[in-house]
């Protein structure tokens, strides 16, 4: 069975902390729509003052959660000798441009082509999943912290086809 973020959120509430526990998970945690809305609420609960919106730091926090979470669920989709490839890129967007030449020599443009197409499916999969979340704290949390994903795609994609 796989383990819940939430709980995994409880046990390592610093973002950094969440991260290692999370990818040390190999992808191997509940990610739909209910195990969202938990985590929102946990988020919630741990950072009380991100309701008011008080402070822009717990706001911050719940987009790089969000982000970790997706990002560990992305991998999974990559070859295991890819996938600090693929982490890097999704970290820092400038490190497209030298990354992605080195993927399509290890294995070749139609493999790059098809492991992004995969990824652009499951991305808008879990949009899909956060549309029915019911509107909330934790959903904006999620929507923001998805966006960013679109646009690097994109990127790898202009790259790709460059």
């Amino acid at each position: 069975m796989d383990i819940s973020i939430s709980q995994i959120l409880k046990e390592n509430i610093d973002a950094e902390n969440f991260r290692e526990a999370l990818s040390g998970k190999g992808g191997s945690f509940e990610f739909n729509t209910d195990a969202m809305v938990e985590f929102g609420e946990t988020y919630c609960s741990l950072y009380p003052e991100s309701l008011t919106h008080s402070d822009s730091a717990g706001v911050v926090t719940g987009y790089r959660l969000v982000r970790i979470c997706v990002v560990e669920i992305l991998i999974t989709e990559i070859p295991a000798d890819l996938r600090e490839d693929y982490r890097k890129m999704f970290a820092d967007v400038h490190s497209i441009n030298n990354i992605i030449p080195h993927i399509i020599a290890a294995i070749g443009i139609e493999k790059a082509l098809e492991i992004h197409n995969s990824l652009d499916t499951v991305i808008k999969n879990i949009k899909a999943d956060i549309d029915l979340m019911p509107h909330s704290v934790s959903k904006e949390r999620f929507i923001g912290g998805i966006s960013v994903f679109f646009n690097i795609l994109y990127l790898m994609k202009k790259k790709l086809q460059s």
